[in-house]
């Protein structure tokens, strides 16, 4: 009787090992039906069309893949082929609608991406960094930026978003907070990649911008430990402040570079673009208080060739620079012979440093109380 159950089970458990393998055998032949091999051809067209930029007709393809592609079941019995295909296709649907600034497809896609089961990491990482990036975007709509440097996720794309669609996305960041989202997803993304530098950097830059200092610190740590040559595409002064306290080396020449090779790209109210969100604030505090200003002009009384200020009020004969990099050696010494040259000519001027940055409008009511009382 006892034999009789050892040998009944071993048959049972023979069969079960032949089912597998056989389940296994129809898996992978699966991939070589016709309807796949349509599909597969379908999402290639749509790959191409994409790099040409022509995004609509890419989406277009790309659900006709989906539709096409055979595999009905629920994703939970994904096998790894199917899942990898229904990944891409979602990831680069949503990518597309990123490029055609239709955020919120492309939120709807990258999640679609997120909940293939069996996708790899590395792919959860890249949806991960491209929803986060599409929230920064948003947000950068509402602040009135127009670029969002580090955070394209892979080609330019020149976009313009109607003023009613960006009183659209305030309420909706005044309800969901745009930047704490971003921040949730490239958390993410860290977490499943600890050595993912730009994952690091990324969520360094959202707690800087919501005030949270410390947690900004071990985020930019992460990134120069994992890549101390780590590129500050955002130019966030913290980010330059923790490497010199390394004792990294930050040439102030290569932060010059930086900043004069950015294209403006901060809409202020009086609809000027400026380089940085101080140089925003610095523009809406002077809108707000009824003085006309010129931005980045040149100073033809300066003895230099190209002198600059960032600001310049007619009404108040007055000069306002921002200096965000003040800590930084090399730097002092083009700040100290801009002040210079202010004051050899006798021109009043006033300027901002990154201590400021704490409350640029505070600073600037102070700095300009001998000429004006704000």
């Amino acid at each position: 009787m006892v034999m009789h159950h050892i040998r009944r089970f071993f048959a049972n458990q023979k069969k079960k090992i032949a089912d597998r393998r056989k389940e296994k055998e129809q898996l992978e032949s699966f991939r070589e039906t016709e309807e796949m091999r349509k599909a597969e051809e379908i999402k290639r067209e749509a790959d191409r069309l994409a790099q040409l930029k022509q995004y609509k007709t890419a989406i277009e393809e790309y659900n006709k893949a989906l539709e096409l592609y055979p595999f009905k079941g629920s994703e939970e019995n994904l096998f790894k082929n199917a899942a990898e295909f229904l990944f891409k296709c979602n990831y680069n649907i949503a990518a597309c609608h990123s490029y055609l600034d239709d955020f919120d497809h492309a939120i709807s896609f990258f999640d679609k991406s997120l909940q293939v089961q069996l996708a790899e990491d590395e792919n959860k990482v890249r949806a991960f960094m491209g929803k986060g990036s599409v929230y920064y975007r948003k947000k950068m709509f509402v602040d009135g930026r127009y670029r969002a440097g580090a955070y394209r996720i892979a080609m330019d794309s020149d976009y313009e978003v109607s003023d009613n669609k960006v009183e659209e996305y305030k309420k909706e960041d005044h309800k969901k907070n745009f930047i704490k989202m971003a921040h949730d997803c490239f958390t993410n993304a860290a977490e499943l990649d600890r050595n993912h530098v730009e994952a690091w950097y990324n969520k360094g830059h959202m707690e800087f911008l919501m005030g949270k200092i410390k947690d900004a610190v071990q985020s930019f740590d992460n990134v120069i430990n994992i890549n101390k040559n780590f590129d500050n595409k955002e130019g966030i002064s913290l980010f330059d402040e923790i490497k010199v306290e390394k004792g990294i080396q930050v040439k102030a020449s290569e932060i010059m570079e930086r900043m004069e090779s950015s294209e403006p790209s901060y809409k202020t109210k009086t609809g000027h673009l400026v380089r940085t969100r101080a140089e925003m604030m610095v523009a809406n505090f002077l809108f707000d208080n009824n003085l006309l200003f010129q931005y980045n002009s040149i100073a033809t009384w300066a003895d230099k060739d190209d002198f600059r200020a960032s600001f310049y009020v007619p009404k108040l004969d007055l000069y306002i620079d921002h200096h965000p990099y003040d800590y930084l050696k090399e730097y002092q010494k083009v700040m100290k012979a801009k002040i210079k040259e202010y004051d050899k000519h006798k021109k009043r001027h006033v300027y901002l440093t990154s201590e400021d940055e704490k409350n640029i409008e505070e600073s600037l009511r102070l700095k300009m109380k001998p000429y004006i009382i704000l």
